[in-house]
């Protein structure tokens, strides 16, 4: 079965706050402000693992991938996204699972202190849901940016990715696509870390590459393991 890739929660990427020491309410997270309104979309198949209602306050609920997801750098792992400020989260329940895609909720009524329309979006490593206090700033355990590890579709929109003279980059399955070529004696042989061979590759294969190693990490229908990088291009 082909791993389940993890993707950005929305079509439209319209950045208006990053993280780090430039930002007014994030320098202790990885958050990422989203403007715009829209649906937000289940990034994998999940759970709604912890709801935050409290009226008055901005409402927040975290999903947790019910299986092992395939991340745009290399990770292969569970993950937990938390969504802040939309209204309609009063809706879910702790244990109501989602189908990758579908909606979850939207952002077009605001709850809490905002400026505007917009996604507050943070990720976790593995299945822990909830915040640490950082600083007396709430912030998710196990946080990790979420850039690095969520694809964007093929079709998403990028209207701004530039928050104060800092350029996010986000992912696209075909930025990381590339072609076996020039092998003189195939197969070209992937192999686990252990250097057991668990998949084979040919000349004109497409596989998914996440490091510029000599042994790189690439991804293959359903086999994930290291093969040599002298042996892919664009």
């Amino acid at each position: 079965m082909a791993y389940q890739r993890a993707y950005f929660p929305t079509k439209i990427i319209d950045l208006s706050q990053g993280y780090g020491s430039k930002t007014s309410t994030h320098k202790y997270s990885y958050a990422l402000d989203l403007a715009g309104t829209y649906d937000v979309l289940a990034p994998f198949d999940c759970k709604v693992t912890k709801l935050y209602v409290k009226k008055g306050h901005s409402y927040e609920v975290w999903l947790t991938s019910t299986n092992k997801v395939l991340c745009a750098n290399g990770y292969y792992g569970y993950l937990t996204i938390s969504f802040t400020h939309p209204e309609d989260i009063s809706k879910l329940k702790v244990g109501q699972k989602f189908k990758q895609f579908e909606k979850v909720c939207n952002t077009k009524k605001m709850t809490g202190v905002n400026t505007g329309s917009h996604l507050h979006l943070e990720l976790s490593k593995g299945t822990k849901a909830g915040w640490q206090v950082i600083n007396g700033d709430y912030v998710n355990v196990n946080k990790i940016k979420p850039e690095e590890y969520l694809f964007i579709t093929e079709d998403t929109i990028i209207k701004d990715n530039d928050y104060k003279g800092d350029k996010y980059k986000f992912i696209k399955e075909s930025d990381l696509t590339y072609k076996v070529y020039n092998v003189p004696s195939e197969p070209l042989l992937i192999r686990n870390k252990l250097g057991f061979k668990i998949g084979k590759l040919y000349n004109g294969d497409e596989v998914i590459k996440f490091d510029n190693n000599v042994k790189c990490l690439v991804y293959h229908y359903s086999v994930l393991g290291y093969t040599y990088s002298k042996y892919l291009r664009k």
